[in-house]
């Protein structure tokens, strides 16, 4: 898995010099999808690259990531954006957009997502609706706050909080339709490199209350260690 992303990640450098795409690949000790470990508490390689035409405000991107889910047929989760953005005032802007996820292996879990966001200066606030989260038959509902600031040299800190509510009965698993997660960490900017170490948390219902497809076991809290290339 991690020789295809490479390989993907070489196609997209050379094709930058064609066209206007940005990227980036990442190696970290755990992949956390919105809390959840979707790597099984393991290292993960993931690729992302976006195309943004600001002349029109339309832009695009993708992403890919190396998993282990509880079938371990599961190797990769696929997931493309489009959207439009335009700006209000010199410091803030509104976007809004489409999101597809799947994964490999015999089943797809896909799911659509629709968002709308609002960005100030560092701090980007954004609403998801799908309407089949991760193809487990209920609506969901995800709502996150990111946000950085710069402390001293190429040092910075930055923070993740995310709350997700499921439509739906939940009376089979005993539990709330209720999700929150925390993600807060350092990082360092050695231009085009990037290392980071964060904590990650997640409170409320259990993964399984959302359809996640997560091995048995995995963690609520995490360290997570990542080193980034971006191009």
């Amino acid at each position: 898995m991690l020789r295809a992303i490479v390989a993907v990640a070489l196609t997209l450098f050379v094709m930058q010099a064609r066209a206007q795409f940005a990227g980036s690949i990442t190696l970290s000790s755990d992949y956390r999808f919105r809390g959840v470990s979707l790597s099984d508490d393991r290292p993960s390689a993931q690729l992302a690259f976006d195309y943004d035409l600001p002349s029109t405000g339309w832009y695009a991107g993708g992403m890919m990531a190396s998993v282990r889910l509880d079938d371990p047929r599961q190797a990769a989760q696929w997931l493309v954006y489009a959207g439009y953005a335009s700006r209000l005032t010199a410091n803030l802007s509104w976007d809004a957009g489409e999101r597809y996820t799947r994964f490999t292996g015999p089943e797809s879990y896909a799911y659509a997502e629709t968002y709308v966001g609002l960005t100030y200066q560092q701090l980007v606030g954004r609403v998801y609706y799908a309407p089949d989260y991760f193809n487990f038959g209920y609506p969901a509902w995800y709502a996150e706050l990111n946000d950085s600031h710069t402390l001293v040299g190429r040092w910075y800190v930055f923070g993740h909080v995310g709350y997700l509510r499921r439509d739906g009965d939940v009376a089979d698993y005993h539990a709330s339709r209720y999700r929150s997660d925390l993600r807060a960490g350092i990082g360092l900017a050695l231009t085009p490199c990037d290392v980071q170490l964060s904590w990650s948390t997640v409170r409320g219902a259990s993964y399984e209350v959302f359809g996640y497809p997560a091995s048995q076991g995995v963690t609520r809290n995490a360290w997570i260690l990542s080193f980034s290339y971006a191009w």
